[in-house]
């Protein structure tokens, strides 16, 4: 994302298809044993998918869980993805 918008990339700017795969497969695990250990129960998840005036699109994934806060208390967690 920080390359976004610039006209001037060359090919060694970006990882290799390899990499990126195995750096968003390392954070997916990563991200889905922090939600798993703080869950009650059920993990939901929305999303919505959208486009600016520029039609450059957009997705965002969301996940709600509950879970007790340090007083015991019963809460609703939501986390952007």
């Amino acid at each position: 994302l920080i390359l976004y918008g610039n006209t001037n990339i060359v090919e060694s700017d970006l990882p290799h298809r390899k990499t990126l795969t195995r750096l968003i497969t390392a954070a997916y695990e990563n991200q889905q044993d922090e939600l798993k250990s703080g869950a009650l129960g059920r993990i939901s998840f929305t999303a919505d998918i959208w486009s600016d005036p520029q039609l450059t699109s957009f997705m965002a994934i969301t996940s709600h869980c509950m879970s007790r806060n340090e007083d015991h208390h019963l809460c609703l967690v939501s986390r952007l993805l």
